[in-house]
């Protein structure tokens, strides 16, 4: 007995369903993605506070000026500080918190009137800290996109910032002398480092609260 047209199927109807599930899933994935790209650009972003006075370092460290009658550092003594950087975080997109602190700190110097060279200021790379003293080359190498502390790292240098790099850390991560930022000084340790800046005088600089 012949098959019944219900009863026979030719391949195109076995292969139609399937293309089709392929071509739906498809168009959700594309429209998902073209929302999420559609949120990431019109989401409102937060405001830089107008308030904020950047009179050394631009861009970071904003300060906020305050009334006549505030304690503020002596402009004739010399400002002797160290910050330690031990870990990389945040890695992608935004400025490491500490190099932020050193900023900030150099602009509260300046709006309080105290002279640039009064104000001596050492950053320590340590621990993953080490990876924000890396090079351009090393940086983009190992994490595949720039690093983003580096516009950052060029405006301290050029307020004499002093940065120093733990040569251990540097030695554990496989990185060697030659793969560090232009600048940026190479200790036996940051044990070692640590030590001899408290004995010149350096004050460490406690982190601030996230």
């Amino acid at each position: 007995m012949p098959d019944s047209k219900a009863d026979t199927m030719s391949d195109d109807d076995l292969v139609a369903p399937p293309t089709r599930r392929v071509w739906l899933w498809s168009g959700i994935v594309l429209l998902l993605v073209a929302c999420a790209v559609t949120f990431a650009l019109t989401r409102p972003r937060p405001h830089a506070d107008a308030r904020l006075a950047y009179p050394r370092i631009h861009g970071a460290g904003g300060v906020l000026p305050v009334g006549p009658h505030a304690l503020m550092p002596s402009t004739a003594a010399d400002h002797r500080l160290y910050i330690d950087v031990d870990s990389a975080q945040p890695e992608r997109g935004e400025l490491n918190r500490r190099l932020h602190t050193a900023a900030k700190l150099l602009n509260l110097y300046a709006l309080a009137g105290v002279p640039d060279d009064k104000v001596h200021l050492v950053v320590l790379f340590y621990g993953s800290g080490v990876d924000v003293a890396l090079s351009d080359a090393a940086y983009q190498a190992k994490f595949g996109h720039p690093n983003p502390n580096a516009g950052l790292m060029r405006k301290l240098r050029r307020a004499n910032v002093k940065m120093v790099v733990c040569g251990q850390a540097l030695g554990h991560q496989n990185f060697v002398a030659a793969n560090i930022r232009p600048g940026v000084s190479l200790a036996l340790s940051a044990l070692t480092a640590r030590q001899e800046l408290q004995a010149a005088g350096y004050g460490e600089v406690p982190k601030e609260p996230e």
